[in-house]
């Protein structure tokens, strides 16, 4: 996580926030092609693999199936 945020100094209060070096938003567009089929690349892995999750609510078809 450190590597993808950094620290900003704000000018009035003098606190220190930390922000994402890289704007999100602007990555948007991106974002379907980067995810789609993701599930089905991982299951496809012929290794053994441990998905940790948080929660299972948002888990696809695919994967709580598998």
């Amino acid at each position: 996580m450190p590597a993808q945020v950094k620290a900003v100094v704000d000018g009035p209060t003098k606190l220190t926030k930390y922000v994402w070096r890289t704007d999100l938003i602007a990555t948007q567009q991106y974002w379907v092609g980067w995810f789609s089929g993701l599930t089905k690349q991982f299951l496809d892995v012929q290794l053994k693999k441990q998905l940790l999750l948080a929660g299972s609510e948002r888990m696809d078809k695919e994967l709580t199936i598998a």
